[in-house]
């Protein structure tokens, strides 16, 4: 299920960073972190991504040695750098807080000006756990699986660099909802209706609801609308017609190329991702912050 929520008290003794080192707030950031931990005695670790960008003074380590070395996973950067963070991850179990140090950031919900605060909680055990489920695919060609993909956010099928329209047909526990053209279609988990679901003009859902959100992205047919589906829906998606270059893409960073006559499965994968949050931690909250709702009141005034 996703966005089941319980309460950890576990000790932290070690701490994982795992960030983007082109963000210019990041030896700011680490700074922060290692002065707080080492005054109560807690081992900080860095993944090899940042290797040259934090002090001698923090060890680094391949990223596989970090997972089972430490006890929760700093994440320093934005949304992509959050979901880079979960796939090293993988089905370790190990707690990951994100720290935005981007633009917005819907994953990375702590800022920068209260990391010293959130770093404070995290090592008083002061924060629960927010198990957020990935969506799985598998596809297949002439009757053999020719590959997998998982995300916590979204998998997108669509037409890669070519502007051609895919020849598509939507299936939902074998029933055909029927075919259409159109530049692709999105399948995302709750946590990821913030990201390209969205845009695609889907539905934002709060993180707790056990579902599946399908948005098709700029359909040929006004019939064809966003969905969502229960989280055990069987989700298939039939390619008539690809022409060139259509894709598979997993948390915008991982793709598979398709071709005419495949056919994709998609489901709730049970590997769950561990969000550390904290009491304060609140999904409307945060969606009043990110998407500024009320804000154009606030600037014109009561009485406007």
């Amino acid at each position: 299920m996703s966005g089941s929520e319980g309460t950890s008290r576990a000790p932290i003794n070690r701490v994982g960073l795992f960030g983007n080192p082109l963000k210019s707030d990041l030896p700011h950031a680490v700074r922060i972190i290692g002065d707080l931990c080492s005054s109560v005695s807690v081992e900080v670790f860095a993944s090899e991504d940042l290797a040259g960008g934090v002090p001698a003074s923090i060890p680094v380590l391949p990223n596989e040695d970090l997972v089972e070395k430490v006890d929760v996973v700093i994440a320093l950067g934005g949304d992509g750098t959050m979901l880079r963070a979960s796939r090293v991850l993988g089905l370790s179990g190990v707690p990951l807080l994100g720290v935005n140090l981007g633009s917005l950031g819907y994953l990375t919900d702590v800022p920068l000006e209260e990391l010293s605060t959130a770093v404070e909680q995290l090592l008083a055990g002061q924060f629960h756990i927010d198990n957020r489920s990935r969506v799985y695919c598998s596809v297949w060609r002439e009757g053999n699986k020719i590959a997998t993909a998982g995300a916590l956010n979204d998998l997108v099928v669509n037409m890669g660099p070519l502007p051609r329209a895919l020849d598509m047909e939507l299936l939902m526990d074998g029933d055909s909802l029927g075919r259409f053209l159109g530049d692709g279609i999105i399948v995302s988990t709750p946590t990821g209706s913030t990201a390209y679901n969205l845009s695609a003009g889907g539905p934002i859902c709060q993180s707790t609801v056990d579902c599946l959100l399908v948005a098709p992205i700029c359909p040929h047919s006004l019939g064809m609308r966003p969905l969502i589906v229960a989280s055990d829906t069987k989700i298939e998606l039939m390619l008539h017609e690809t022409g060139e270059g259509a894709v598979l893409t997993a948390d915008g960073q991982r793709t598979n190329t398709l071709a005419n006559g495949d056919r994709l499965a998609f489901r709730e994968a049970h590997r769950e991702v561990n969000l550390v949050k904290f009491p304060e931690s609140n999904f409307y909250r945060v969606m009043r912050h990110k998407l500024n709702w009320g804000g154009t009141r606030r600037r014109f005034g009561k009485n406007s």
